[in-house]
């Protein structure tokens, strides 16, 4: 199963969009401004959203695509995400003054989009797709998906700083082959990483030495005017060097499930 990267960067530039993954076509994890690189036909295909976090880098798209294919579902698209993310998307952002209330659009019978509640460390079914959510530690609820298809799984996060649950979650589970992680800042920018709720290149080395079993490493989210310089570190970084370390790239196609 396929994941093809539409966005990884931490803010827009002429050249990067922001935190979009699509899985097997369907599957949209988190809708930032990625999501505009697909055609039409492409956006009808995707019947649900792994929402991470409510920040607008990673809705934005998400909520633009719902506009655009109002006259071409007919069914509608599912977020999936936690209570308070949902509640903040249905107060803040779908409410008729930000962007229209798709979950009652073109109808109230036959709306476009639709909600779906989960619940941290419960498992919930996609297809043939067996997710768990996992708290991270951001400015606001944000959270990790744990995707498993016979056997096989990877782990997609939102936005985070340091946090423990995600790390002692993979180790348990001993069965993810893939982690999707943030690097934003450099270490010299440790303290705005901190205050922004996220990682620095030292504190995401440190966390990563709490992983018990070796596995791949996909980086995403750097912040514009930072992304040589992260390469450039983590090619020196003692812990990152004993890992296998890529770097998300807008139209890259790897290997999940």
């Amino acid at each position: 199963m396929e994941l093809r990267v539409l966005g990884a960067s931490g803010g827009v530039t002429r050249a990067g969009a922001t935190t979009a993954f699509l899985l097997d076509q369907r599957v949209l994890l988190d809708g930032g401004t990625g999501v505009g690189s697909l055609d039409l036909a492409e956006m009808e295909r995707i019947d649900a959203l792994l929402l991470t976090h409510a920040h607008l880098d990673h809705i934005a798209g998400a909520a633009l695509m719902l506009a655009s294919v109002i006259d071409r579902r007919t069914t509608p698209l599912t977020i999936y995400a936690p209570v308070e993310v949902l509640d903040t998307l249905k107060a803040h952002l779908f409410n008729w003054q930000i962007w229209p209330d798709f979950s009652v659009l073109p109808t109230e019978e036959q709306p476009v989009l639709r909600y779906r509640p989960i619940l941290p460390a419960e498992r919930f079914e996609i297809e043939d797709l067996s997710i768990e959510a996992v708290p991270l530690s951001h400015t606001v609820p944000s959270f990790a998906y744990l995707i498993e298809r016979e056997g096989r799984g990877f782990c997609f996060c939102g936005d985070t700083g340091p946090t423990e649950t995600l790390w002692q979650r993979i180790n348990e589970r001993g069965d993810i082959e893939q982690l999707f992680i943030e690097l934003s800042y450099p270490a010299e920018e440790a303290e705005i990483a901190k205050v922004s709720g996220h990682y620095d290149l030292t504190g995401l080395a440190q966390d990563l030495k709490k992983l018990e079993q070796p596995l791949t490493v996909q980086l995403m989210h750097a912040k514009p005017g930072y992304e040589q310089r992260l390469i450039a570190a983590v090619r020196e970084n003692p812990v990152l060097q004993t890992l296998k370390v890529q770097h998300c790239e807008i139209e890259q196609r790897i290997d999940v499930l």
